[in-house]
């Protein structure tokens, strides 16, 4: 394959860290089989990256190393001849890009598209984080002090900690990101469509139809009822439409049709303003009581954003579940823990009675209404590093704690991770292993309620993202009774053990302990073992289904999701048919507790039994 050149435009770099580039290495490094480590002359930690059959290396300077991937990084990178390490080069990122890009012993036997491709979304992702860091008027504001939800949310300027492109978003204009993307603060009115009974596709369970949880909307928003006065005709149903989508639904053939026919009414713009959260197609409006999680055709990251039936059915199962008597002893247990559900959605259908992709908008019930100001926050904006590598928002936290509490950052460290475990990590395994309930909670699906910096409870989002072992159908086979119309509800143990481990385990653990041992004067591994013991607490206790419980313990290797591969390999993450094939092994460090408990046991056993 030949060498390929590429034109990126501007590549200015700083002495500091960067935090979009912090993402792309930690992908970069976690995935790469050719990277090694050393130390340099001065005791700073380097990563190596061998070029040109190793005559050239890449030295990346780490200013945090993290045995868990999440590290800072110490801009400039340098080009070192390897036979005479005095003669080097300073790399800016760009120049890095194609470097990387074409070696194969790095990247693989790749394409020129895929390549062209692959680093104009990463040169887009770090120019758009770029552009919302400059848009800031207070940066310092989302990393100290508390935090409401719609803060939190719209304080996400990173994305994925551990992704090449965390924040592209390919289909959205410049124009488009400013008007609809969370980062840059933006609200603005939904468009709404009347829509006769004969073209919408909907479901509501629980005590309400849909026609009167679209009546809840209106009631709580005064503006949306007025205008829409006299608009609708009778026995027609409200559409909720995001404004960019609009655009796009509007060019459908069918829904033109609809038009002409009198069976769509484009009622335009109105009402209360919405906030775009992390996610961007999820909308939040302080005050009204539901959120809405809309169909957007645009690629984020790595899959274009488009709600599938199936999906929206799921969110509709986990409350009937969630409703259930079963579930009564853990809603007691972990009163603290509660799931935004999606109790219903509504779409339209094309002329084959099919429901139309594009259109879907799922209801999601707003756990804050009545308390918009409390402390919630993503945990992905709690441990997001800080562009000028000065303490995040979730060390600023705990350092609150510190205060608060009268105790050094480091017991206050390890007490703020041990209420997260508590918080986070044991209901959700609880689920799992006593109720076959899969919740694949990442960092954006998990929002920390906090009072005086110190988690207190969780708020768990996104249904679509559920799924159920055996044990669930046992418990629950009234309403599971259907599920085999939708096969991939139903998670085998394999399933279970590649997705709920990283999720929960390495995508939102791994870089809840990385970000705060960075900051709070504490090591990794301290946390580590908080972390073993609280899941070796649940196993002891004893659960009713402990396969994936104990994995987790005993197994040396957790599966991780390679994002770096998968998108330079231009992967659709939602269309692969096997979603498998972007998953690896890494290595598994709460198992090498374990190893070195069980060794101690044993070796205390015996010498015990020697006195005996």
């Amino acid at each position: 394959m030949n060498e390929v050149n590429f034109s990126v435009g501007s590549d200015s770099e700083s002495t500091h860290t960067d935090i979009s580039i912090n993402c792309f290495l930690n992908a970069f490094l976690r995935e790469s089989k050719v990277v090694t480590w050393k130390k340099s002359s001065d005791n700073q930690k380097l990563a190596i990256v061998p070029l040109n059959y190793g005559q050239q290396l890449i030295y990346i300077p780490v200013s945090y190393h993290s045995v868990l991937g999440i590290h800072e990084y110490q801009l400039p990178l340098k080009l070192v001849n390897q036979l005479d390490e005095s003669e080097e080069k300073l790399l800016s990122f760009n120049e890095f890009l194609q470097l990387i890009i074409n070696d194969v012993d790095i990247v693989g036997d790749l394409t020129n598209e895929q390549k062209l491709i692959f680093i104009q979304r990463v040169v887009e992702s770090r120019a758009n984080t770029q552009a919302a860091i400059a848009a800031r008027d207070n940066l310092q504001a989302i990393y100290s002090g508390e935090l409401n939800f719609e803060q939190a949310e719209q304080g996400l300027i990173a994305g994925h900690s551990v992704h090449p492109a965390p924040k592209s978003r390919e289909q959205f204009s410049e124009s488009d990101a400013r008007l609809f993307t969370p980062e840059h603060q933006t609200q603005f009115a939904l468009y709404w469509f009347a829509v006769s009974p004969s073209i919408a596709i909907t479901d509501s369970t629980g005590q309400y139809e849909i026609n009167e949880r679209i009546q809840q909307l209106l009631t709580a928003d005064t503006q949306l009822s007025e205008a829409i006065l006299d608009k609708v005709p009778d026995n027609y149903l409200l559409l909720p439409v995001h404004p960019w989508q609009a655009k796009l639904l509007l060019n459908i053939r069918d829904i033109q049709q609809y038009q002409e026919k009198g069976l769509l009414v484009n009622l335009g713009a109105i009402g209360a303003n919405w906030y775009p959260t992390s996610s961007t197609r999820s909308l939040y409006s302080p005050g009204l009581p539901y959120m809405l999680k809309f169909s957007l055709s645009v690629k984020l990251t790595n899959s274009i954003r488009n709600l599938s039936l199936k999906e929206v059915i799921r969110g509709t199962r986990l409350q009937q579940v969630f409703n259930t008597e079963q579930l009564c002893s853990f809603g007691q247990q972990y009163a603290s823990f509660k799931v935004m559900q999606e109790p219903a959605f509504i779409g339209l259908i094309n002329s084959k009675s099919e429901a139309i992709d594009e259109s879907l908008v799922a209801l999601r019930d707003n756990l804050l209404m009545h308390a918009s100001q409390e402390e919630a926050v993503v945990l992905a904006t709690l441990t997001q590093q800080h562009p000028l590598a000065e303490d995040s928002l979730i060390a600023d936290r705990v350092k609150t704690v510190a205060s608060h509490k009268n105790i050094s950052i480091s017991q206050a460290a390890k007490y703020w991770f041990n209420q997260y475990c508590q918080y986070v990590v044991e209901p959700l395994f609880a689920l799992q292993a006593n109720y076959g309930i899969v919740l694949l909670a990442h960092q954006q699906n998990i929002v920390l309620k906090m009072e005086q910096g110190e988690p207190v409870g969780m708020y768990y989002r996104d249904c679509q993202g559920t799924g159920y072992t055996e044990l669930a159908y046992q418990l629950f086979p009234e309403q599971l009774i259907d599920d085999a119309q939708m096969p991939e509800n139903f998670w085998s143990k394999d399933k279970v053990l590649r997705y709920f481990p990283y999720y929960l385990i390495i995508n939102s653990t791994y870089n809840t302990i990385a970000a705060i041992s960075a900051r709070c004067d504490v090591s990794e591994k301290d946390l580590l073992h908080i972390l073993h013991a609280s899941l070796k607490q649940m196993q002891s206790q004893g659960v009713q289904d402990s396969f994936c419980l104990d994995f987790v313990l005993q197994n040396a290797t957790l599966r991780s999701k390679g994002n770096f591969f998968c998108y330079l390999q231009n992967y659709n993450e939602n269309s692969i048919p096997d979603p498998a094939v972007i998953y690896f092994d890494l290595e598994n460090p709460i198992a090498k507790i374990e190893q070195s408990a069980s060794a101690k046991n044993t070796s205390t056993t015996k010498v015990v039994s020697g006195i005996v």
